[in-house]
């Protein structure tokens, strides 16, 4: 891990903390105004090998996607299909029963695996897209 990838967890970390512990700000914003968050986590993870890249991304995303629903996110002009088969895609890819841990941090990435499968299963409903996606990786249909 270069001193780069150890600056950009440390700020990832920052972002999931602030997104778990913030009720009263979260309260006054609503997940379009984390589109650019949403777009610089898919484009990061997006053919990473690393686990611990694809986990953070997939954490902070589906703490995002808790603040809003598809049809807001698609009214937004930096949002289209690419973008949400693209988050499909790391959410599949981190929800994977065949997911590879690396032996550096499994605690941490554990963690990080139940923020998003307790996110998601909070928020699919609101992102069909996605659903069908996750379940029928071949087709996603905005």
């Amino acid at each position: 891990m270069s001193e780069n990838d150890g600056t950009i967890f440390l700020a990832c970390d920052t972002i999931i903390n602030f997104l778990l512990n913030n009720e009263k700000v979260l309260s006054q914003v609503n997940g379009c105004d984390f589109v650019h968050l949403l777009q610089a986590m898919a484009l990061w993870a997006g053919n990473s090998d690393d686990t611990s890249v694809v986990m953070m991304a997939s954490s902070i995303c589906a703490l995002v996607f808790d603040l809003t629903y598809e049809e807001a996110l698609l009214m937004h002009d930096g949002v289209d299909c690419s973008l949400l088969e693209q988050l499909s895609q790391l959410f599949a890819r981190s929800l994977s029963p065949s997911i590879k841990w690396g032996s550096d941090d499994i605690k941490g990435q554990l963690d990080l695996h139940e923020i998003i499968s307790s996110g998601f299963s909070r928020w699919v409903a609101r992102f069909p897209s996605i659903k069908k996606t996750i379940e029928r990786p071949s087709m996603l249909q905005c």
